[in-house]
């Protein structure tokens, strides 16, 4: 008999520790309160963010943030009547992990909903699209109008881990060799690794282009002209993905302010020269 219970407690513990370790790593604790309900309860909507080049900027001495989407939650928290509180600030990596544990409500810098960040990460309805595009040094002309020619083995695409750099590469372009860029430099590396000979090519957005350029005249890149897009992805808030109830709320003021050409001029005034090709508005519903 004794024997039979150890071995029945044995099973127990054993259950209990393939529970802990297998889980979904996108449930939430028994206690936590949903975002939707803490939001509602606060009047509150907490804010997660990451600085991204004229979406979200920071200034380095008041720590002011600027940029397209804080004056887009300005006009959500309008709409709604709900106070946005920004923080904390965190990197892309820790997007779904600062959502699942309650830490924020949103992540309101917004990122690019691909298929990947979509199994674990929830979205509202997109407040623009991002069209990624191929970059190569200034002399490089092998790929114009020839994006085939990118998928060779002798071809290296520098990416980001886990980024929609990473994914296009990998989805369109499978035969080519990946090249990571290193855990420092930010988005700009990319460039930087390209124009040293260190890869052939790039895929980002013409924003960082731009910046990259005019910072760095001497050894600036170009667009390689393709006779299409070869990828674009919505850009958009991100929810914990079982917080539905939270992110439609948002979509009924995110409509509101895409349909009255609210976004479209948040776009347009942020965007400056890159507006209509960094960049494509979401379409209205009237």
């Amino acid at each position: 008999m004794k024997t039979a219970l150890s071995i029945l407690a044995a099973v127990v513990i054993a259950l209990g520790v393939q529970n802990t370790l297998f889980s979904d790593n996108t449930s939430r604790t028994v206690s936590q309160q949903p975002a939707y309900d803490r939001v509602l309860k606060t009047n509150t909507l907490r804010c997660a963010y990451a600085v991204f080049p004229h979406f979200l900027e920071k200034d380095p001495n008041t720590g002011k943030l600027s940029g397209i989407m804080p004056s887009l939650m300005e006009e959500v928290g309008k709409l709604t009547g709900l106070t946005v509180e920004w923080g904390p600030e965190i990197d892309y990596g820790d997007i779904a992990l600062t959502l699942q544990t309650g830490k924020a409500d949103l992540f309101c810098t917004g990122i690019a909903m691909t298929p990947s960040r979509g199994r674990v990460i929830g979205g509202s309805t997109p407040v623009a699209y991002a069209p990624m595009a191929a970059y190569v040094r200034a002399n490089d002309q092998r790929f114009d109008n020839a994006p085939d020619k990118i998928n060779n083995p002798s071809i290296k695409i520098e990416v980001n881990e886990g980024d929609f750099s990473e994914e296009i590469a990998k989805r369109f372009f499978p035969k080519a060799t990946l090249v990571y860029r290193g855990p420092t430099g930010g988005e700009s590396q990319l460039f930087l690794d390209v124009a040293m000979n260190k890869a052939d090519v790039t895929f980002s957005g013409p924003s960082y282009l731009s910046i990259f350029n005019t910072n760095n005249p001497d050894i600036a890149l170009r667009l390689a002209p393709f006779n299409q897009t070869i990828y674009a992805v919505p850009v958009v808030l991100a929810g914990e993905i079982r917080e539905e109830a939270l992110l439609r709320m948002i979509d009924v003021a995110l409509k509101d302010i895409i349909n009255n050409n609210v976004m479209d001029k948040l776009l347009h005034d942020a965007l400056g020269q890159d507006y209509a090709v960094a960049y494509f508005p979401p379409k209205k519903d009237i």
